[in-house]
């Protein structure tokens, strides 16, 4: 651990029910602190925090910030005029971010940070049940929950996986021994206000590498990167040291071809969707390959991995429709979980995309006209707004239009408080619904699960 946290005893996590910070106070909790939280409202990760003995208040209020508390720490998600931060900055108490917090804690480990705009989580588990699965014992942290095991988050030894944080900068606060940069999008734009300011920040990151920075070399801006640090490539292109070939589909599994450079590995088979999961499964199986590995058995360690939660989850098969559960949000992760969607050849792809955050569909407005090419239906329901103030004219109506305008797909608006009584009978025997968005739009769908269920029931 860093300096910072050596004379602290007693830290306030402020927002601790989202599935970064509640991973971060197992962590802080496995240390030996005395951790405390608050958050809006109540949800799954607050019962475990809860089953694990941390006190979580529910609403925020400064009398909710501990007697003798020494560090109050926050997510992205809350903002600095919350009442108990101001009440830590009245007391004098240290105020920390989140990702600034998780770095101190991996202060003198062989950190392994994964960055990226999207695929983090993924490629965070995979190395992380590799690592695991190798008998590495490693530290843990995933920006979201891992099939294969009961936490988001858990401490090690030697190691310490850790799924980064760039949407505040915050990613810069590590000194990683290995880095991994998944990709580079046009994400987090108000706070970077450039994909140039994006790019720069992530060039900093893979400098700071004191062993090896990893990319995907089949993006140029990333490319650009490791090449300039020294660095290794991973991806589809003959240009990779770690390359994929000849990808294909086979019950449910991923596969393809491993090469290091230039000389055939071994198959790989990987019981996720898509390509991009190939590319998260390449990432893996490269620091792998650094750490000097067998290949062979990390391939096969693979076909064991479940993944993660939100990523592709299959959340019930009812008369011949199945629905699914994906945290996909930006217009290219959108694009690809409905590609992934298609390899299954379902009669039909039914979208219900909820849209997340007001500036981001600001921002990103015209790309979602068209990430949605290869779905038969697409409903879009109400922006999760995330506690953002709205921006005028942008709206899940003006969205639908837009869409609608720009390409020829059956596209139509529903609010999100009448999903589970519009869409049930929409539905048809051979549909595959994918239900995305980073809100609430998992729970909204079990209420359609529910309905539909019940609906066919009575027929």
């Amino acid at each position: 651990m860093g300096e910072v946290l050596s004379k602290v005893k007693s830290i306030h996590l402020v927002g601790i029910g989202g599935v970064g910070m509640s991973g971060l106070a197992l962590l802080l909790k496995d240390k030996g602190f005395v951790v405390s939280g608050s958050d809006c409202q109540e949800g799954y990760q607050i019962k475990k925090l809860r089953d694990e003995g941390i006190s979580v208040f529910i609403g925020h209020h400064k009398d909710q910030v501990p007697v003798g508390v020494q560090m109050l720490g926050y997510s992205s998600a809350v903002h600095e005029d919350n009442p108990e931060i101001q009440e830590a900055k009245r007391r004098g108490i240290q105020i920390i971010k989140r990702g600034e917090l998780l770095a101190e804690l991996c202060r003198g480990s062989k950190t392994v940070a994964i960055a990226g705009s999207h695929g983090k989580t993924t490629t965070t588990a995979l190395i992380g049940y590799l690592f695991t699965s190798l008998e590495f014992k490693p530290t843990v942290f995933l920006g979201g929950s891992p099939l294969n095991y009961t936490r988001d988050a858990w401490w090690g030894e030697q190691y310490c996986v850790i799924e980064t944080d760039e949407s505040d900068g915050t990613f810069l606060c590590y000194d990683p021994w290995i880095s991994v940069i998944t990709n580079i999008d046009c994400e987090h734009l108000d706070y970077y206000g450039t994909l140039e300011q994006i790019n720069r920040s992530f060039l900093i990151f893979a400098q700071k590498t004191k062993g090896k920075a990893f990319g995907w070399g089949d993006q140029d801006s990333v490319a650009k990167i490791i090449d300039e640090v020294g660095g290794i490539k991973f991806g589809w292109g003959s240009f990779n040291q770690v390359q994929g070939r000849n990808f294909r589909f086979d019950h449910k599994y991923s596969c393809f071809d491993l090469f290091i450079k230039g000389d055939f590995i071994t198959p790989v088979r990987i019981p996720l969707l898509g390509e991009h999961n190939c590319r998260n499964c390449l990432a893996a199986l490269a620091v792998c390959w650094y750490l000097g590995e067998d290949l062979k058995r990390a391939a096969k360690i693979i076909e064991g991995f479940r993944g993660t939660k939100r990523r592709f989850q299959v959340k019930a098969e009812v008369a011949g429709v199945t629905f699914v559960d994906d945290y996909a949000h930006h217009p290219t992760e959108i694009k690809a979980v409905i590609k992934a969607a298609r390899l299954l050849n379902p009669k039909r792809i039914f979208v219900i995309l909820q849209p997340h955050r007001y500036s981001r569909v600001n921002l990103l407005f015209s790309e979602f006209f068209n990430c949605f090419a290869d779905a038969d239906k697409v409903v879009v329901t109400d922006i999760y707004s995330a506690h953002e103030p709205r921006i005028e004219g942008i709206n899940a109506e003006s969205l639908t239009l837009a869409v609608k305008k720009h390409s020829t797909l059956d596209v139509e608006y529903v609010a999100v408080e009448k999903l589970s009584q519009t869409i049930p009978e929409k539905l048809k025997e051979g549909d595959l619904v994918l239900a995305l968005g980073a809100g609430d739009i998992y729970s909204r769908m079990d209420k359609v699960i529910y309905e539909f269920k019940k609906n066919r029931a009575g027929n």
